[in-house]
């Protein structure tokens, strides 16, 4: 047997709205008001994070009568709103929830709701197991009927959409959030670090990498794409990047290839690059591909003072002592960077050391390129 499915063009535009609901610009609002037009309701608000003392909130309204009477809930009524903690994925009319002649003598509606015309209240609390939860609420004004049984029912059938929505949503801000602290912490590396495409065209560097190629030194960026000056270099580059990009293609993240450059009389600049997890997107030729990481040993390390501080209990003075030597300044390179003599250099290294456990300058530069001070600049 066959079945027929039909959606109306207006149930297809309200669950559209939905799912741009997260990411269109206001967010949420187009479907606040397409589902206020559902509902015959003349408010709509969705309350993604309820305000608190200090906290105003997350709070969407589909319109808003003004910005004074919205300021107003989220700094003061709020804390007086009988309408809340609801039993999650009901739906309720405030005569439901609550004694109508109590609601219509509390303060909140006296002070706060009277004025703007809205008499008739209904809502619905959302909830899972993630702890995602969210509000709706609708109004109407005195002039019309209150919700009808009908409308209680759709809202409830659409109850279960909002909330896959909303986890959804909570699912991208969470990684959004990891993405954006693990993309901060790759952007204050001392290493330049590159995110290349299947095009090999540079899609995300960090600083470090932003500041190599402003040099237009020894590494370029041509049409978007690396090059190495040098035509050797540049050939040893290119065969070792093919080879990682097809790793990256056969689904094997766990590869990886190392070239050192410039090693004629000097420590060389030292290349990794492996290829990033297959990811499944209409456009694979711009998904990331391959990660490179390049070190200059010739590139200083930049690190506040007031870090090393706080993780060692420097002095300014003994902290800024640090720092050149961890750049492979020699102590009395360091003298003359700073304008000290060397009788003072020997007093703050002799503090330095008594403070970190180290005796030697090179156990000094391992402890501090080691720890996490470079991820405080």
């Amino acid at each position: 047997m066959t079945r027929s499915y039909t959606i109306s063009e207006p149930m297809n535009a309200l669950l559209l709205a939905l799912s741009r609901g997260p990411v269109a610009d206001p967010p949420w609002e187009e479907f606040l008001r397409l589902l206020g037009e559902a509902l015959d309701a003349d408010y709509v608000t969705l309350i993604l994070r309820a305000p608190r003392e200090g906290d105003a909130g997350v709070v969407i309204n589909s319109v808003e009568l003004s910005s004074e009477i919205y300021d107003s809930y989220n700094e003061t009524y709020f804390a007086i709103d009988p309408f809340v903690n609801l039993p999650a994925g009901e739906v309720f009319t405030i005569e439901e929830f609550m004694s109508a002649e109590a609601y219509y003598a509390s303060d909140y509606y006296q002070q706060y709701v009277k004025s703007t015309g809205i008499r008739y209240l209904m809502g619905a609390d959302l909830g899972d197991d993630l702890g995602n939860s969210a509000r709706l609420r609708f109004a109407r004004l005195a002039a019309k009927e209150n919700f009808s049984t009908y409308q209680q029912a759709l809202c409830r059938q659409l109850l279960p959409h909002i909330q896959q929505t909303l986890r959804l949503q909570a699912r991208i801000a969470r990684v959004e959030s990891e993405r954006a602290l693990f993309a901060t912490a790759v952007d204050r590396m001392a290493m330049a670090a590159f995110i290349l495409d299947q095009n090999a065209r540079i899609r995300h560097s960090n600083r470090a990498a932003e500041a190599l190629l402003a040099q237009k030194g020894w590494m370029q960026s041509e049409d978007g794409q690396l090059r190495l000056v040098d035509r050797r270099d540049n050939a040893a580059f290119r065969a070792c990047l093919d080879d990682v990009m097809q790793a990256h293609l056969r689904g094997e993240p766990s590869f990886i290839r190392a070239l050192r450059l410039g090693t004629a009389g000097g420590p060389g600049i030292g290349m990794l690059m492996r290829p990033l997890p297959l990811a499944a997107a209409p456009d694979g030729s711009r998904n990331p591909s391959v990660a490179i990481f390049v070190s200059d040993p010739a590139q200083p390390r930049e690190t506040q003072s007031d870090i090393l501080m706080t993780l060692f209990g420097f002095t300014p003075a003994e902290a800024k002592l640090a720092l050149q030597l961890a750049n492979g300044a020699s102590l009395d390179e360091a003298c003359r960077a700073l304008n000290i003599s060397r009788n003072t250099a020997k007093s703050h290294l002799s503090a330095v050391f008594a403070k970190t456990g180290v005796t030697r300058q090179t156990g000094l530069v391992q402890l501090i390129l080691r720890s996490v001070a470079h991820l405080g600049d």
